[in-house]
């Protein structure tokens, strides 16, 4: 179903765009339904019960968050050691947030405020990827709900099937949300050698700080590698890497530049 704008072109209904969000999930929701089984079987077996494993999905919504602070409450961690641990690694969250908000100024804060609380790696990855006329609140509304109603029903279905999943097929499950966020990030890499030069960069960095982190400070401290990462990747990306706008830009340039050189000889 479509509306007219005042220019008499066609454009979809919000209902359209959040259909269209929610098919756009669907990567997503493929790989995080096993990695929050993964996430479900590993808290019961550190000794959670099943309501506080759904709680925490609900309410802290971060795979690689959940993961560490049940493994750390396992290892006998302080509440508030767990508390440093969380904000460190989910602190990422704030500035893609900072993004979100951004981009919907003229929603009003409370909307904002849950659209930053469905943020992840991956929705931000789509997020900041998508068409601009895909740039509005339906859109998102259907990716960010599908996959945070993904989320939790692995989280469900974990709880449901902890007692026939072997622990080998427990880590294999896991490994899932780091092979999905790859697929995310290479397909805009095709074609880029600039965006493709700054994510390797990125990642060989993380590598490299997150060995120096756990060596010399710890593993609670390793989250400050992918903070410094993040933050130095996404400078260096806004000076190194162009917009396709950017990039016709130059290229016109260079070739009325050219034109004006054969003209001159």
């Amino acid at each position: 179903m479509k509306t007219i704008n005042k220019n008499g072109t066609a454009k979809p209904s919000n209902f359209a765009l959040y259909l269209k969000g929610a098919r756009d999930s669907l990567p997503i929701v493929m790989g995080y339904i096993p990695v929050a089984i993964a996430f479900a079987v590993v808290a019961l077996q550190t000794g959670f019960t099943p309501l506080q494993t759904i709680c925490i999905s609900l309410s802290s919504y971060s795979g690689a968050g959940q993961f560490l602070g049940v493994a750390m409450a396992g290892a006998g961690a302080g509440l508030i050691t767990v508390a440093i641990g969380l904000f460190l690694i989910n602190f990422r969250y704030f500035i893609m947030s900072t993004c979100v908000f951004a981009r919907f100024k003229q929603l009003s804060t409370l909307k904002r405020l849950l659209f930053s609380h469905w943020v992840t790696d991956e929705t931000f990855a789509i997020f900041t990827t998508a068409d601009e006329k895909y740039a509005n609140a339906p859109y998102f509304l259907g990716l960010f709900t599908s996959s945070y109603l993904a989320w939790n029903t692995g989280t469900l279905l974990g709880l449901a099937a902890s007692e026939f999943l072997p622990e080998t097929v427990t880590l294999a499950l896991g490994i899932a949300l780091y092979a999905l966020f790859i697929a995310i990030i290479v397909p805009g890499c095709q074609g880029n050698r600039r965006l493709f030069i700054v994510v390797l960069a990125v990642a060989v960095s993380d590598s490299l700080l997150y060995v120096f982190f756990e060596h010399f400070y710890g593993l609670t401290a390793t989250s400050w590698a992918l903070v410094i990462t993040m933050v130095s990747g996404a400078v260096i990306g806004a000076f190194f890497i162009k917009t396709p706008e950017e990039e016709a830009e130059e290229k016109a340039l260079i070739a009325k530049q050219t034109v004006s050189k054969q003209e001159a000889q």
